[in-house]
């Protein structure tokens, strides 16, 4: 069986209905829906050491993953291992296609990929944007006026193009680049292939025909654009007509990114392979959109950050016949999304990997995965985390901002007023106790797994490029 899994980036696990993506919806209701699927970080950097080597964020010093070393020393030491290298070792063909610098090869993430393309490096307007970044004093008045020039230029190059221009390379021109590479592969193996969708990453500015079915009128891409960094920068300053249009804006790109992934599955059924493929689509994590007073994905563990779609089709059972399609209750997290699909092709899972297959869920084997984690950043000492328990209770620390205890079956907006810290002591000190101990048992991994350092400059150009920073 071949392996396609679909990440789109920011996608919150809502958006995954009728109105907004109706052909992801369908797709859903044919194949297992793992309808409590929670991410393990608030953004990229975050969820794809989990994705991608079923490893925490906390459990690796840096960011993104370690380079390269031989895949069966890593499994039999219990270091890093990928699932693209576990596959590629049980004789997969393996190709990634992304547009997200913190998802790429300069993490480390072409680990085990015969091919990676990574459209954040290959841009000519981003070598270029990494060539100022990389040579100029960013404190120094030419690199702010280059600044200043490149992003009114880019704003106003995208207008002029006829709103075709895009921030990332958009989810069509991957779908290309993956079905070429499909139709050029010369034997009978199997293969693995990952494409990480960046259209419903901020700024929204879908194609003028997706935004009509949401808005009165298309908005230019300047203006997306100036929106999308006055909710993430400013958000104070919004308006609640702003706060309306953005939320449209997103549902617009989510809805282009259905239609692309139609037209992907579409065409694996064209060439005859869907019926020996699995697929699984979800996201790296998911996003606000005015609630809690800020718009994209802050390093914080509300709902709407950390609950993700997680669809997976195509997968037989022991008996080779194919599981009934179907909502499976229960709490799993993205770390488990290597488990599984290495799962559903029959290839086991390395000691190295800290998730488990969400098909002992289905199967019935297993209750829901009891307790649910997420971190971020060594430069706050991994002080902002999250516990979420399979029951409902969530604990959230914010750092400066606090901590929230919340029952999310009960209260899912997360209200000041809906803390439960006082009300149920019990629980509370029992995810409390729970957080403190997953936070030491990442602390003592850490030593041994170094990825790329925190402060190098690399990391914050991207940041930038991603539009995290001002």
């Amino acid at each position: 069986m071949n392996v396609l899994l679909v990440t789109v980036d920011s996608l919150r696990a809502d958006r995954v209905d009728d109105r907004v993506m109706p052909f992801a919806r369908s797709f859903a209701d044919g194949a297992l829906e793992f309808a409590d699927c929670v991410a393990n970080g608030p953004s990229t950097p975050a969820s794809f050491p989990a994705i991608h080597a079923s490893r925490h964020f906390a459990s690796i010093e840096g960011l993104g993953i370690p380079e390269s070393r031989d895949s069966s020393q890593a499994t039999r030491s219990g270091g890093v291992v990928t699932l693209a290298e576990r596959l590629r070792d049980a004789g997969y063909a393996t190709a990634g296609f992304t547009d997200n610098h913190f998802a790429s090869g300069s993490y480390h993430y072409d680990r085990g990929f015969d091919l990676m393309h990574d459209a954040s490096g290959s841009a000519e307007a981003g070598k270029l944007k990494q060539f100022v970044q990389s040579n100029l004093d960013k404190d120094g008045p030419l690199f702010r006026i280059i600044e200043r020039v490149y992003n009114r230029v880019d704003a106003a190059m995208a207008t002029a193009s006829g709103g075709d221009a895009s921030e990332y390379e958009r989810a069509e021109s991957l779908n290309r680049r993956f079905l070429d590479w499909v139709d050029l592969l010369s034997d009978d193996r199997p293969w693995f292939a990952w494409l990480h969708y960046m259209d419903v990453h901020h700024p929204y500015e879908a194609p003028d025909e997706y935004q009509r079915r949401f808005l009165d009128a298309p908005r230019s891409v300047a203006d997306c654009r100036r929106l999308s960094r006055k909710g993430t920068h400013h958000p104070e300053e919004m308006t609640d007509n702003e706060w309306e249009t953005v939320r449209r804006l997103y549902d617009a790109e989510c809805a282009y990114a259905d239609d692309q992934f139609e037209t992907l599955v579409g065409a694996l059924e064209e060439r005859g392979v869907r019926d020996e493929t699995v697929v699984c689509l979800t996201a790296d994590h998911g996003e606000l959109v005015g609630e809690h007073g800020h718009a994209g994905h802050p390093p914080e563990f509300w709902e709407g950050v950390v609950r993700v779609p997680f669809v997976l089709d195509g997968v037989a059972n022991e008996d080779e016949s194919a599981y009934e399609s179907g909502t499976v209750d229960g709490q799993i997290r993205l770390l488990d999304t290597a488990p599984t699909l290495a799962d559903a092709v029959g290839v086991d899972a390395p000691t190295a990997w800290q998730g488990e297959s969400a098909l002992e869920l289905a199967r019935g084997e297993v209750d829901a995965r009891e307790y649910a984690f997420g971190d971020v950043g060594r430069q706050v000492d991994y002080g902002r985390c999250y516990a979420r328990r399979a029951d409902g209770w969530k604990l959230l620390r914010h750092v400066d901002d606090g901590e929230f205890f919340f029952n999310v079956r009960e209260t899912p907006d997360e209200r000041p007023e809906d803390d439960r810290r006082k009300s149920n002591p019990t629980e509370y000190e029992a995810l409390s106790a729970a957080l403190d101990d997953h936070r030491e048992r990442m602390r003592r991994l850490r030593s041994d797994d170094v990825a790329v350092d925190e402060d190098d400059e690399m990391v914050e150009k991207h940041l930038r490029d991603l539009g995290y920073m001002e």
